[in-house]
């Protein structure tokens, strides 16, 4: 059964979404009225958990610290893995199992985002979508000489029809109870290596480096329909944007992002795709390019010199130190006048927020227990009126 619009709690009344807003509004103006961005997200007391290996499939309101013993959903799981990517039922209860598990404190927004992975933009070229399991979804490559690719949107796609019935079906629930976050973006280089693969277009990068041009020039010219038809969906319900890097905007917002360019040297990333982000960055009221790992650190210096770039999430990578131990990657991007978005354990942030300029921060953090998330906040506050 659907669910129905008039039974779906408002989680937003459950935050002062108003005072949010004007928060997000000075950090955007790298300012700050009474204490820097901070979103604490912890699982509600008694909660219902699933067990950790569902978890990443709970949107990005997922819990990141099960307890032991938790109880599972009470409602039933598709048999078939494509099902349970695809099955709007099923995928509409469970964004509402993780608001109603989930506690939001600080400037934490209930929001969900329609998912079918990072290749879903490559998926509406053409690729062939495959899934791993509930939370790993990717497309085979499929263009065998980039001479010949001519990048095309179709409507009539698949994967396209699915998550514009998907954007719907979330909009028609979301209306005052929650926001609707733009769906994740992955174009231009990250597409492209989708869809050629990622060591062949290492290769066309030296053999054809005009075709790579030309390409990546079409690919972002489609991202501009594919984010704008998104926009005008969720703004039917709505006013401003979020996405999965959890950053509220009054007007047109994403995460920009290339994670392709690690993988090659900053001189290339200049050449072939920092176009895109230029580009994309004019387009939108507010951007923030997500920075993934140290390899693409040689990527920043060109980033920070975008004057329509907003800001950088800065994400160190698995495996890599602890955020607190990225300080002066952190002080560079927010002496460069750019908004700062990172994630962090919670035993991090009192640190971080004595060590890193408040204008322009914005710090996200997942807590074991309400009680620990309550602590944390009370913390950050005595700490911003000192």
């Amino acid at each position: 059964m659907p669910l129905n619009p008039q039974k779906m709690k408002s989680y937003l009344q459950e935050v002062d979404f108003e005072k949010i807003k004007v928060r997000f509004d000075a950090f955007w103006q790298r300012e700050v009225i009474d204490r820097p961005l901070i979103s604490i997200k912890a699982p509600r007391k008694n909660a219902r958990q699933p067990d950790e290996l569902m978890l990443e499939e709970y949107t990005l309101l997922i819990i990141k610290a099960p307890r032991k013993n938790a109880k599972q959903p009470d409602f039933p799981i598709p048999d078939s893995l494509e099902k349970r990517w695809t099955d709007l039922d099923y995928i509409l209860t469970k964004m509402r199992f993780s608001l109603e598990n989930t506690l939001f404190l600080g400037d934490a927004i209930p929001f969900c985002w329609p998912n079918i992975g990072p290749d879903s933009f490559t998926a509406y070229l053409g690729g062939d979508l495959k899934f791993l399991d509930e939370h790993t979804s990717w497309v085979e490559a499929f263009v065998r000489d980039i001479s010949e690719y001519e990048p095309f949107f179709d409507k009539n796609n698949k994967w396209w029809k699915f998550m514009s019935d998907l954007i719907d079906a979330v909009c028609e629930v979301a209306k005052d109870n929650f926001l609707v976050g733009i769906p994740d973006l992955h174009g231009g280089g990250d597409s492209l290596a989708a869809a050629r693969g990622p060591s062949n277009l290492a290769l066309d990068l030296y053999d054809k480096p005009d075709e790579v041009k030309r390409v990546m020039k079409r690919l972002t010219e489609i991202y501009y329909e594919v984010f704008n038809s998104y926009y005008e969906k969720i703004s039917k319900v709505q006013e401003g944007s979020i996405t999965w890097v959890p950053t509220y905007s009054r007007g047109k917002f994403t995460a920009l992002q290339n994670d392709f360019s690690g993988l090659v040297s900053p001189e290339m990333f200049r050449e072939f795709f920092l176009y895109e982000t230029e580009e994309l960055s004019r387009h939108l009221d507010n951007s923030i390019y997500h920075l993934d790992g140290p390899s693409s650190l040689g990527n920043l210096d060109f980033l920070l010199e975008i004057d329509t770039l907003d800001g950088i999430q800065w994400i160190p990578g698995a495996g890599s130190k602890p955020m607190a131990e990225w300080v002066d990657v952190c002080s560079k991007i927010l002496d460069a006048g750019k908004c700062l978005q990172i994630n962090c354990r919670p035993a991090e942030v009192e640190f971080l927020l004595k060590e890193l300029k408040p204008e322009g921060l914005f710090i996200s953090t997942h807590c074991a227990t309400e009680q620990e998330a309550y602590a944390l906040l009370k913390k950050v506050e005595k700490i911003s009126s000192l």
